[in-house]
């Protein structure tokens, strides 16, 4: 029988710099529901009182106790478990997002992702998402070759080139940084003769007629038209590209 374990000391629990980071909402909900209901399930921590499911717990009662006439006690359990269990466990609690996971094998010394969290924060707005896709070697990286620890960095000049462009764009219209634009240039990339080079300085020079699109599939062909001005060879075939259904 597990031994359950009582107190308002929330000081004496440490986290782990591996966990993901606090999701302040997810705090805010759940210190109402604590405070309506009490707290049904006990956090878990190490030996030596790291968490290892339940951070957003002890945030949650430390947040209600700064206010509360009679401080809530939390409970928790003691487990003789190492930390490479907090990913596997959290998992099966409030969803990871993906910057969660790449912050967890970042900060574990996965080189790969230490390169992806740098990018994500040097090439914002992009969407995480998007990111992890075009600077994958397939340029499609799969969510659970990224949570699984798998995921493989490759920037080169022109994928640089094609974030800070957009980048650029987005200041004139936030729509250029919408995860859909980046995806469609992606497709695009798949396409026989593709040149970044050539896509942007059509897009320069046309930008203006560019319209706002629904979904990356629209966005490519939108752009295959304005890369195809006044080329007479070696043409995008926009119908090699994926239709929306």
């Amino acid at each position: 029988m597990m031994n359950i374990n009582y107190t308002t000391n929330l000081d004496q629990f440490t986290f782990h710099e591996q966990n993901r980071h606090l999701n302040r909402g997810a705090v805010r909900r759940l210190a109402e529901s604590i405070k309506r209901v009490g707290l049904k399930v006990p956090i878990t921590v190490s030996k030596k009182n790291v968490i290892l499911d339940g951070q957003h717990r002890v945030e949650a009662i430390r947040w209600i106790n700064k206010t509360a006439t009679t401080p809530v006690k939390l409970s928790y359990i003691q487990k003789n478990m190492s930390i490479s269990d907090i990913a596997e466990m959290n998992a099966h609690q409030l969803a990871w997002r993906m910057s969660d996971w790449i912050h967890y094998y970042a900060t574990g010394g996965n080189d790969n992702y230490v390169k992806l969290r740098h990018a994500g924060e040097k090439f914002r707005p992009h969407k995480m998402t998007s990111i992890c896709a075009l600077l994958s070697p397939n340029e499609g990286a799969h969510t659970k070759v990224i949570t699984g620890g798998k995921y493989v960095y490759e920037m080169t000049p022109e994928k640089e080139q094609i974030l800070t462009k957009l980048i650029s764009y987005g200041k004139m219209n936030p729509v250029f940084t919408s995860k859909a634009v980046l995806m469609a240039i992606i497709d695009m990339r798949k396409l026989e003769g593709f040149s970044g080079k050539r896509l942007f300085t059509a897009l320069d020079k046309h930008f203006e007629s560019i319209l706002p699109q629904s979904g990356k599939d629209n966005w490519a062909r939108h752009f295959v038209r304005f890369y195809n001005k006044g080329l007479r060879q070696g043409r995008l075939n926009a119908d090699d590209l994926p239709r929306s259904h």
